[in-house]
Formats: structure tokens, C-alpha cells, sequence
């Protein structure tokens, strides 16, 4: 005590053991999240609404064309309006969000516009500046139900579309662009996700 250094070892010595336990924690808290999502498949309906009506002509399969270099791994097109994605690699990565699913249709969204590829809606190019619905100002914005069986909406964003995360199993996601006041539904292809999520 005379020193006046059994003090300051005390806390150091509890500096340590805090920073060890700490980093205990986190190594077996993100093994147990590995293991738990090893094998796993998870489902969301997609679907893109203009004004009153979906968009149709959605792809059945991933198109591993020109593009297939920028698809991020982990995400696939199941069949028209379902995206199956891989959480642990995904999640893993932080990059479960929805700009995945946007780079899987070549869909190149922005806070105010939507640009179709060539393939899908005829390549069409929707804006806030530019497009109206039945002669009235419309807005792009994502409607998200973090479960299908959910009627009311958990996260209606209107910026930083692509940011929106992807949580779970059998999400459904809307990306609309509709006038003020528009009741946007779940994608029609949101029937199948029971099956599917039942099979995985």
C-alpha cells in the first residue's frame, strides 16, 4: 500500500478479465448463431406495385446473364415473386438487406424513381417527377410485413429503400409506387410461402 501500487494492479487486473469475458461472449454467442442458421433457407415475397396493379412479368429463375458478377452470394430468385436467401451467409456478411433483392431483378431504386431492366416492365423508368397515377403525385416507398400472416404492416420506409433489412423467414415486401393514401397489399405471390417455408 505504501507503493501505491496495489491499487492500480487491482484494476488492471480487472481490465482484463472484464475485456476477456467480454470477448468470450461474443465468439459464443456468434458460434451458436452459425450453427443455428447453417442450414437454413429463408423465403420472401417480393412483389412491385404501380398505382392499382402488380407488375406481372416477374422472373422465375435468377439471371445469371451480364450481371451475374455484381449478384451478391447467398440470394436466389425461387420462382416468380419468391427470393430464397441463405441467412448465414447473408447475415454473416451484413448484407441482408433489401438492395440484394433489387440486384437479383436488376431493379436500380432510388428515394424518389424505379428503373426496370430491359426484361422486366418493358424497361420502364418510373419517377416521382415524371410519372402520375390517374393524374395524381405518387410516391416510391417499400411496405414490409416481417411475417406474411401479419395484416397489419411492420415498416413502411420512404428513403434508403435499399437499406431495409432483411429479418426472418417469410417476410413480405412490397415496393410500390402509389399516390397518397393507397392501400398497398402483400404480393400476390405471398400464398406460397407456407409451403415453402414447411419444406425448407
Amino acid at each position: 500500500m505504501q507503493g501505491g501500487t496495489l491499487f492500480p494492479t487491482v484494476i488492471f487486473m480487472v481490465c482484463v478479465l472484464g475485456v476477456a469475458l467480454i470477448a468470450y461472449a461474443r465468439q459464443s454467442q456468434e458460434r451458436v448463431s452459425a450453427l443455428d442458421t447453417a442450414t437454413q433457407n429463408y423465403y420472401t415475397a417480393f412483389g412491385i406495385y404501380k398505382c392499382d396493379k402488380f407488375i406481372d412479368n416477374l422472373p422465375t429463375v435468377t439471371d445469371l446473364g451480364g450481371g451475374a458478377a455484381e449478384l451478391k452470394p447467398g440470394a436466389f430468385i425461387d420462382s416468380a415473386g419468391i427470393v430464397r436467401w441463405e441467412p448465414q451467409v447473408l447475415s454473416g456478411e451484413r448484407r441482408a438487406k433489401l438492395q440484394t433483392i433489387f440486384d437479383l431483378y436488376a431493379l436500380k431504386v432510388t428515394n424518389n424513381s424505379i428503373e426496370f431492366p430491359a426484361s422486366l416492365n418493358n424497361g420502364e423508368v418510373i419517377s416521382e417527377q415524371d410519372t402520375k397515377c390517374d393524374g395524381k403525385e405518387a410516391t416510391v416507398q417499400v411496405l414490409v410485413w416481417n411475417e406474411a400472416t401479419l395484416v397489419s404492416l411492420s415498416k413502411v420506409s420512404i428513403a434508403d429503400l435499399g437499406n431495409v433489412r432483411l429479418t426472418g423467414n417469410g417476410m413480405a415486401i412490397t415496393l410500390a409506387f402509389v399516390a397518397k393514401d393507397v392501400d398497398v397489399p402483400q404480393p400476390t405471390s405471398t400464398a406460397d410461402l407456407e409451403l415453402l417455408i414447411a419444406n425448407s
